[in-house]
């Protein structure tokens, strides 16, 4: 079963969130500071409120729920089987800043989800298909974690926001997908991304250009990326399966 009951953790370890760490693949031997990375995540750490979350989530039948999405899209995708984590969200950490309710990170071989309870169910279908995208893309480019560079980060959100609108509907994609007018994201990615393609996850302006830090427009990367996808998308007439498994380079001709 690729979903963790991580109910049943969160019952018995909730006062210790290193410790249920130390059993992930990412968090083993290195639970402190694995903890302290998926708290900018979105991440819970121990309080009454959290406990609170908790017992909403359980009545939510939430793991139940990701359970049938991940079989779902596995299906439809023919996606990879990796262990999926749920925890509940930290309300003013989430990543997405716009909307703390969800947040969630993915590795190749993992997946971390974090939420509170949500109105409509597709809200929490909609976070599980931006990350289970991501892992399934990895495994059909098959490259190491090192070699992606900026092109293929910005292609990860694009691909992965374009997925959630064609599987969800366009109501539940994500804020940053209309932050800013397309003639801003175009001039934008000319003059500021455009020349740093080719830098990948060491290089710290990677990072800055993908989020949008500092002196850049916030998530000017990912914003730049659901325009390139989208528009490669309608131009060519093609799905979310199909362009799954494109390299980057192909969304830019």
């Amino acid at each position: 079963m690729s979903v963790v009951p991580t109910d049943e953790w969160l019952q018995k370890s909730f006062e210790d969130p290193v410790e249920m760490l130390e059993r992930t693949k990412r968090g083993k031997g290195a639970g402190e500071a694995f903890y302290e990375y998926l708290r900018k995540q979105g991440m819970y750490r121990p309080s009454r409120q959290m406990k609170e979350r908790i017992n909403e989530l359980k009545d939510a039948e939430l793991w139940g729920k990701v359970s049938s999405f991940e079989k779902k899209y596995k299906r439809k995708w023919k996606g990879p089987d990796v262990p999926i984590y749920i925890f509940p969200i930290e309300s003013r950490a989430g990543f997405f800043r716009a909307s703390t309710k969800k947040s969630g990170v993915c590795f190749p071989d993992e997946i971390f989800l974090f939420f509170q309870t949500l109105e409509k169910e597709k809200e929490y279908e909609a976070l599980f298909v931006h990350e289970y995208h991501h892992c399934t893309r990895m495994k059909r480019l098959g490259k190491k974690e090192e070699e992606y560079t900026l092109l293929d980060s910005i292609v990860f959100e694009g691909l992965a926001e374009n997925a959630v609108k064609e599987y969800c509907g366009i109501e539940y994609i994500a804020p940053w997908t209309g932050k800013y007018t397309e003639e801003d994201v175009t001039d934008w990615f000319g003059d500021l991304i455009k020349p740093s393609l080719s830098l990948t996850r060491k290089d710290a302006l990677h990072d800055e250009l993908l989020h949008g830090k500092g002196k850049y427009p916030n998530l000017l990367g990912y914003a730049a990326g659901y325009q390139i996808v989208r528009t490669f998308m309608e131009k060519n007439g093609i799905n979310s399966v199909k362009a799954m498994g494109l390299p980057s380079s192909v969304f830019l001709k």
